[in-house]
């Protein structure tokens, strides 16, 4: 598994807004990405680090959204 910190800066920018946002579009938005864009950068984190990062959560009151999973979870200074 490699080191987070050896991926593409633009990878790192990328997870940091989905695991911020836990939203693909809002993630987009805020790196001024098309949501397409995001949705292939997402799928290149998850190929580098083989784990899902984010899984899709159940549709709630106010909108959906993506929950961490896998090395996510254990994301260093989250909150």
């Amino acid at each position: 598994m490699p080191n987070l910190r050896q991926l593409d800066p633009n990878l790192r920018k990328a997870l940091d807004a989905l695991l911020d946002e836990r939203n693909v579009t809002r993630a987009a938005a805020r790196l001024k990405l098309t949501q397409p864009a995001m949705s292939g950068m997402l799928t290149r984190l998850r190929e580098s680090v083989d784990d899902p990062l984010l899984v899709r959560a159940r549709q709630r009151l106010g909108g959906g959204g993506a929950a961490p999973a896998g090395r996510a979870t254990r994301r260093p200074g989250a909150a």
